[in-house]
């Protein structure tokens, strides 16, 4: 089945962040992300902070950019606005795979109407996917670029996938894993190849 590939400005960046919001006592994931990103809708920023699918989490979009100085610059006056709201807020924010220590049972889906539907369809795996993440977008012309691109950088897997060690921990366990956020990830319905199955 063809894929249709939409065109990038080669070379193009764009970074995803997905962050945790703790509080400041224990560290524990709270429930905060609804007050910070009512604070953060007074700030003009590039790019754009919004809900993830718990609100323990937010995500940070940056805009499409074309010079590395530029996207550095642009997340680091969102990094600022961010830790400027939380602190007013008594919360802090953090990134990593997965966090240590929290309780899924314990998370509250984000009230908007696609979270609802996603919850409503998958139930607690909703819950467990507060996992955190960073995904860097690299633009391509076409799809034959993507796909060279692609086996250029397979070389370079183990790379990734030691960058990827930050989870070792999960609801306060060591899991023998360097990252267990890719066991749940992967129990996602949405997650991987499944999607290809559920499409058909």
């Amino acid at each position: 089945m063809p894929l249709d590939f939409t065109s990038s400005q080669s070379l193009s960046m764009g970074v995803e962040l997905e962050l945790m919001v703790l509080n400041t006592h224990d560290y524990n994931l709270v429930r905060g992300a609804p007050d910070l990103l009512a604070r953060l809708e007074k700030v003009e920023l590039d790019g754009e902070v919004k809900p993830e699918i718990t609100e323990s989490m937010i995500e940070i979009n940056s805009a499409v950019n074309t010079r590395y100085g530029e996207l550095l610059a642009e997340l680091m006056r969102v990094r600022d606005a961010i830790g400027v709201a939380a602190e007013r807020l008594n919360i802090a924010v953090a990134g990593g795979g997965a966090h240590p220590f929290h309780k899924w049972k314990e998370r509250r889906i984000f009230p908007t109407e696609r979270f609802q539907r996603v919850s409503a369809l998958y139930g607690y795996l909703a819950k467990q996917f507060t996992v955190f993440g960073q995904h860097i977008h690299i633009g391509v012309a076409s799809g034959d670029d993507a796909v060279y691109l692609t086996h250029s950088l397979a070389r370079y897997i183990p790379h990734f996938i030691a960058l990827s060690a930050s989870s070792p921990f999960f609801q306060g366990v060591d899991t023998a894993f360097a990252s267990s956020r890719l066991n749940n990830v992967s129990a996602f319905p949405l997650a991987g190849h499944i999607v290809d199955s559920l499409a058909e």
